[in-house]
């Protein structure tokens, strides 16, 4: 019996990625401005579009022997359907500006929105981004491709934590730490003693100035940085980017990986 897939050319497979070619960027020097959203309508005719894309690519990725997964889609041409649960427009513009200023981040053709489906109101279709997850092939890394990979995101957050912060929303780290704090409850601890200890540890450290809010990607765990070999290849996930203490990052990604991977 003969393998479809062998008939069909690569770029046409659902699993086919632009190679990348394309040398370091420059990054911009201040923050991109922020675009426009497309108009209401236009986001509603992208919202029938990406239904059929949607199915279309179920049916397909049957017919090739792809995977399919119902809320990254994939499609011929380098493309991919984003469609989870919580995906919103603030995301995409997120990746517009980090676009526009050199940063490596998919490139978003076109979204949509869904009031039907509340739990997933938008949907965005953009470029597949080269390489691996980070935490997928950390272990495999020599030596030196760790190193290339930790001076490239060096020089990439020094480049974006010199941009200005333009406005708020907080005016203040203080006031910041205050509405992450308000909401703190004992119900996520086994004993009382264990949480008033933990709050405890939350009001000392408010008193630790970090006088610098920088642009931070927000949500910066090892499964949304992809690499290949020595290169970092993109940056995905850009829903929670935004101003944050210069802490944000870090203690982001610690919750999730390794101490030593960072």
């Amino acid at each position: 019996m003969y393998n479809v897939r062998s008939l069909i050319p690569a770029i046409l497979l659902p699993n086919f990625t632009c190679p990348d070619r394309t040398p370091t960027p420059t990054i911009a020097a201040d923050i991109p401005e922020t675009p426009h959203a497309a108009h209401p309508l236009l986001r509603r005719i992208w919202d029938f579009i990406h239904y059929n894309l949607r199915t279309f690519s179920h049916h397909y990725c049957s017919w090739v022997g792809v995977q399919f997964d119902i809320t990254i889609c994939p499609l011929p041409f380098g493309l991919i359907l984003k469609w989870p649960d919580g995906t919103r427009l603030e995301e995409v513009l997120a990746m517009s500006v980090a676009r526009r200023a050199g940063l490596p981040v998919p490139r978003v053709l076109c979204y949509a929105d869904h009031p039907d489906s509340p739990h997933a109101p938008v949907s965005i279709l953009m470029t597949r981004v080269a390489g691996d997850e980070l935490g997928r092939v950390y272990e495999a890394l020599t030596e030196k491709e760790r190193e290339s990979i930790a001076r490239e995101m060096t020089g990439y957050f020094d480049a974006i934590r010199r941009w200005k912060n333009p406005w708020g929303p907080f005016e203040s780290e203080q006031e910041l730490n205050e509405y992450l704090i308000r909401p703190a409850s004992a119900h996520g601890f086994k004993l009382k003693e264990a949480y008033d200890a933990a709050l405890a540890r939350a009001d000392k450290k408010q008193n630790m100035s970090h006088s610098i809010i920088v642009f931070s990607h927000g949500d910066l765990k090892h499964h949304n940085i992809m690499v290949q070999g020595r290169r970092i290849t993109g940056f995905i996930d850009c829903e929670s980017a935004g101003w944050y203490p210069d802490y944000w990052d870090f203690t982001t990604a610690l919750r999730f990986a390794r101490e030593d991977l960072w």
